[in-house]
């Protein structure tokens, strides 16, 4: 028996379990101030197929956020839908298409024995896009204090980077690298001031880089997840940039891997054969992409998603 999936599995369980270990109470907020858009994320991976014929696997266009802690109601948004910018290796379009709204499923064979390395850039469309949005914690109580109350900030969203070992046994996940960037955008008419989490967090997983410098690793919010915080004031209107990335393994079972990444160099252009997601200039449903609630701020609307 694998000592290293059956770790992988406790910790997946934990993640939706949503178990906690800070002791601050969230109350539940009318309206943020603080919205994010143009956020991407750019993927490096070593995998390895332990099988003795050829396997598939694929990108994922859609992140589903986690159902604790978060996740929303019935008519709640509980994804955020990507578009794929480029790869490398250029990806092939797969036999069958989960999204086919997103543009088909773009994936890799990788053959017996072969470890493979891959790249690939996605881009956040709709919430989280080119649609200012924030992630917000569906679990929070509401309002029965008086006279103060706490106010944590704003809300994180983590994931598992080895989940395709659980899906595929036969494929060892033996690097993973993300870096995440996104603008986060004050759109009240004041001066606003609190705690900005990173949107998605691997767990399992360290912190590398970060811009602007973490004020804190908020290791209290969910298990297994060091989860980048940023202490940030911002003038009404202001806009500001950040950028970090994460390594996984933080640690492995059974494994000497020390989480340094190998060199690799990123495209400077997108790869061939990799599709594009239509938007509302090039006439697609753009609609699709329009989810959850819907705030009107300074005459723009904006999408809330709803964590």
């Amino acid at each position: 028996m694998d000592v290293n999936k059956i770790c992988i599995g406790l910790i997946v369980l934990f993640m939706f379990m949503g178990i906690s270990v800070g002791v601050e109470t969230w109350v539940q907020e009318t309206v943020g101030a603080l919205y994010i858009e143009g956020l991407t994320s750019t993927i490096h991976i070593h995998i390895k197929n332990n099988k003795d014929h050829v396997v598939y696997f694929k990108i994922s266009n859609r992140y589903f956020l986690n159902p604790k802690g978060g996740g929303g109601g019935n008519n709640s948004s509980r994804v955020i839908n990507w578009r794929i910018d480029w790869t490398d290796p250029p990806a092939t379009k797969m036999v069958k298409s989960i999204y086919p709204e997103l543009g088909g499923d773009y994936g890799w064979a990788i053959n017996p024995g072969e470890t493979k390395t891959i790249c690939f850039k996605l881009s956040a469309v709709g919430p989280g896009g080119d649609i200012p949005a924030y992630i917000e914690r569906v679990d929070s109580q509401e309002n029965q204090y008086w006279p103060l109350i706490s106010e944590p900030g704003i809300m994180a969203d983590w994931f598992e980077p080895s989940e395709i070992e659980m899906l595929n046994t036969d494929l060892d996940l033996q690097f993973w690298q993300g870096k995440f960037s996104f603008t986060l955008i004050n759109i009240d008419s004041q001066k606003v001031a609190g705690i900005m989490r990173a949107p998605i967090v691997p767990m399992n997983s360290k912190l590398t880089y970060s811009n602007p410098k973490v004020t804190f690793i908020d290791k209290d919010l969910v298990f297994d997840a060091n989860i980048a915080a940023w202490n940030v004031v911002m003038e009404s209107g202001a806009s500001r940039y950040f950028t970090y990335t994460y390594e996984w393994p933080y640690y492995k079972a059974g494994s000497s891997h020390t989480g340094t990444a190998p060199s690799y160099t990123v495209p400077t252009s997108a790869a061939n054969g990799t599709p594009s997601v239509p938007t509302k200039e090039t006439g697609a449903a753009y609609g699709l992409f329009i989810v959850g609630a819907i705030i009107t701020a300074a005459g723009l609307v904006y999408a809330k998603l709803i964590r």
